[in-house]
């Protein structure tokens, strides 16, 4: 019984020592934008926007440095281990709404703008390593002839 206490007692103390520790790891670059950066942000207000409000949206969003790039996941977030290399090299933000987000028009509105934004910006390099997975970008690409 003595040895039972003594495991609890260490394992306690062990955990209670690990917590006291915290370090910040940020994984995205959405890690350096603050709460109300992110809170003002276009893509943010998405899911209460109507359709004729989404370019103005992503404009302003471009304009304060803070375009995103928004993907529909689901319970879990996923990242992808390029992510961070992708948002440090052009400059931008991935946003994952999860599996209750805006209306799938909505998103792809949204990242329309951003893709020509990238596009204006960086030509189609970007194209080919951006995340298959960013909404609305396959049919962005074939509207352009891009493959």
């Amino acid at each position: 019984m003595n040895k039972i206490i003594l495991i609890l007692t260490l394992i306690i103390s062990v955990s209670s020592f690990a917590q006291e520790k915290t370090e910040e790891i940020s994984y995205s670059r959405i890690g350096n934008l603050t709460n109300d950066q992110i809170n003002s942000s276009g893509a943010s207000k998405l899911l209460f926007a109507e359709k004729s409000e989404i370019k103005k949206l992503a404009k302003q969003d471009i304009m304060a440095g803070n375009p995103f790039l928004l993907l529909q996941g689901g319970i879990a977030p996923v990242m992808m281990a390029s992510d961070p290399k992708f948002e440090d090299k052009y400059k931008i933000y991935f946003y994952e709404f999860g599996c209750t987000g805006p209306d799938q028009s909505l998103i792809e509105n949204y990242n329309k703008i951003i893709f020509d934004y990238l596009k204006d910006q960086y030509g189609e390099k970007w194209i080919k390593e951006v995340r298959d997975d960013v909404v609305g970008l396959d049919d962005w690409k074939k509207n352009l002839n891009i493959k």
